[in-house]
């Protein structure tokens, strides 16, 4: 039976001086507070399990964080006896519960998001844009949660506070990284479930906006000023680039000499450049080896198509591109749009749609059918972008 101690009280405690040697004060209940030499005072439960003296350390003794109060170091005490009259060791307890903790910590949503974000083959670009909107609106929730913990209702917390920003498009790109998140954590075998799976069905129905574009009927006025622009203004000419070839805007500006085959007709976008770090050839119509002979007499000593004005080692910027399609377009497209105006007329003339998300770099929706589906249908979107240019000279009559 356990020896019984009156009951210390703070102010002792905080009273007691160190001596040359360790010392202890004892409490009720067998607890007792180890005061060294240095100041340092520790407290300890001292207990007898199947034979063998034993002693668990609590923690030092303090008010602070990280600390040991004495009505918390009362409450484990009391927990001990508790574990003891059950048979189970206190000290192999207190290694399980690090144990778990540690596991916790590392498998905890950030963590576990921040693993799966790092395995994806983005560009770097692409993958910081992703950790910065999962660290705006999902990790404050739970990022701090083991992934085993998060709930249905956490993940709609999350979409509902996006939503009410009248951001539905950005709720449902949340949706998708947390459902993939969770699929990654279901293979590693670190959780049971998705609770992000299908979610975004809840949000509000959003109307979908495209990006400004021309009608097939507002396109030939925009080709016939564009065509007769003038020849020694780069920027221009990246247009002229852009609509013969229906790429990215940000793959014009930065295009260089040496992607270029021409004896080929082919374009080697490199993956580095491309969002989902995969090589994208673009197949060149007659026009545009006409219009890079044209481009090379101007910009043959940089390494870009299109260097800025003053920098010949940099390409043109972004906003350059944008004003001049603006001023072309009477403020009716974006440099982006030709790209919608381009897809719409070659799916209008029973052109395979393969061969046009193709030649747009569009990545599969279907997962499965765009694991399997890695034709490059060069040779057909050959003959398709040799249609389009022609279309486009017979615009400009």
């Amino acid at each position: 039976m356990p020896k019984i101690y009156r009951k210390l009280s703070d102010r002792e405690i905080r009273e007691a001086k160190p001596k040359d040697k360790n010392y202890f004060l004892f409490d009720d209940g067998n607890l007792r507070l180890l005061v060294r030499p240095s100041g340092t005072k520790v407290w300890q439960y001292p207990y007898q399990l199947s034979g063998k003296n034993n002693t668990v350390t609590l923690g030092k003794y303090g008010d602070r964080t990280g600390f040991v109060s004495l009505a918390e170091a009362r409450k484990t005490r009391d927990e001990i006896r508790d574990l003891l009259s059950r048979g189970l060791d206190p000290n192999k307890n207190k290694k399980a519960q690090r144990q778990q903790a540690l596991l916790k910590a590392e498998n905890k949503f950030e963590t576990i998001a921040e693993e799966w974000r790092q395995k994806q083959s983005w560009t770097e670009k692409h993958s910081k844009n992703i950790q910065s909107r999962l660290q705006k609106d999902v990790y404050p929730i739970i990022g701090w949660k083991g992934i085993k913990e998060v709930t249905i209702q956490d993940i709609l917390q999350i979409l509902r506070n996006i939503e009410q920003r009248d951001a539905v498009s950005v709720a449902q790109r949340i949706n998708g990284y947390c459902t993939e998140i969770f699929d990654y954590a279901l293979v590693m075998g670190i959780c049971d479930s998705n609770p992000a799976l299908g979610r975004s069905k809840f949000l509000k129905a959003q109307t979908i906006q495209n990006r400004a574009h021309l009608s097939d009927k507002e396109l030939p006025d925009f080709i016939r000023k564009l065509y007769s622009s003038d020849d020694t203004n780069t920027t221009l000419l990246a247009i002229k680039l852009l609509v013969l070839t229906i790429q990215r805007p940000g793959e014009i500006r930065l295009a260089e000499w040496k992607e270029f085959d021409e004896k080929k007709a082919i374009w080697h976008i490199p993956a580095g450049r491309m969002k989902k770090k995969r090589e994208h050839l673009v197949p060149l119509p007659k026009q545009a080896l006409e219009l890079l002979k044209k481009i090379r007499t101007l910009t043959g000593d940089s390494p870009y198509l299109f260097p800025g004005k003053l920098l010949m080692k940099k390409p043109i910027s972004d906003v350059a591109l944008i004003k001049a399609m603006k001023k072309l377009s009477e403020n009716k497209m974006t440099p982006h749009g030709i790209r919608h105006t381009g897809s719409t007329i070659l799916n209008e003339s029973s052109f395979n749609s393969d061969w046009i998300e193709r030649q747009l770099s569009h990545v599969e929706e279907n997962k499965v059918r765009g694991t399997y589906n890695k034709a490059e249908y060069l040779e057909q979107r050959k003959e398709m972008m040799q249609w389009w240019a022609d279309y486009l000279d017979k615009l400009n009559r």
